[in-house]
């Protein structure tokens, strides 16, 4: 699992960055839910996964209650200028009903006790986001 731990950050900063966007924007959402399944069939859309592995692994995120968050966040530059950001985390359904983050390999079950899921030596919380603009399809009937 990320083996390189390529895109992640720390919970320090991912807490710095989205108490920015919190700050600054204290009325929008703070983040979002994400079906598993919706990303794994957009990868399997674009040909990153095979259909039977992509039908494997929605079926074991539907088994395991798994999904994503994304979380809205502001990365200050070093020039003092903010840059808008998507934070990604795994969640897992707890008996509760509540989609908890999985950060550390962890699920965090209340702000003082976590339960291990995953053996796992990334963060879990990943920056993998580029800003729109500058980075957009100008061709794009959404944009």
């Amino acid at each position: 699992m990320n083996p390189n731990n390529e895109n992640t950050i720390s919970l320090e900063t991912a807490q710095d960055w989205t108490q920015r966007w919190r700050t600054q924007y204290p009325e929008n959402s703070r983040a979002y839910l994400i079906p598993a399944v919706d990303l794994i069939e957009v990868l399997n859309e674009m040909g990153i996964l095979a259909d039977d592995v992509a039908e494997q692994a929605q079926q074991y995120a539907t088994d395991n209650a798994l999904d994503v968050r994304s979380y809205m966040a502001i990365e200050m530059l070093d020039s003092g200028a903010n840059l808008e950001k998507v934070i990604l985390v795994g969640t897992q359904k707890g008996d509760d009903g509540v989609y908890r983050d999985i950060i550390n390999g962890q699920v965090q079950v209340d702000a003082k006790s976590a339960t291990k899921v995953l053996d796992n030596s990334s963060s879990g919380l990943f920056d993998v986001t580029s800003p729109c603009p500058p980075f957009c399809d100008p061709n794009s009937p959404l944009n």
